[in-house]
């Protein structure tokens, strides 16, 4: 199933590919392009403006895509870093309370030897 879903998948891409390349070869003629106050652009192939338009989007969302990843690099490093911090305090916690049990009991145990000794 997967097999066939790759196949699929590169038929796709193929197939657009072959449609870019069509449009290319047929949109040769010069478009002009305003852009006034950037100054003065030649004039450029249709198929020219169309694939600069993708490069851009592409970069684009190349570039949110990353702020975005590494935001969350951060958030997660934060999360691990005060998941480490609380299991830290947990097991200093449940030291310290097996040792006030363990005192506890010794002064109970101390306690009953004395009265014992005392009878």
């Amino acid at each position: 199933m997967a097999q066939l879903l790759n196949i699929v998948r590169r038929l796709l891409w193929a197939a657009l590919a072959l449609l870019l390349i069509f449009f290319s070869i047929n949109n040769r003629q010069p478009i002009v392009v305003s852009l006034e106050p950037l100054g003065f652009l030649p004039p450029l192939p249709a198929y020219a403006l169309l694939f600069a338009g993708i490069f851009i989007g592409l970069i684009a969302a190349a570039g949110v895509t990353g702020w975005l990843r590494l935001q969350g690099f951060a958030a997660r490093r934060k999360a691990e870093r005060r998941s480490q911090y609380l299991e830290g305090q947990v097991s200093a916690l449940s030291e310290d309370a097996h040792k006030q049990r363990a005192r506890e009991s010794h002064d109970a145990a101390s306690d009953a030897l004395a009265l014992g000794k005392q009878d």
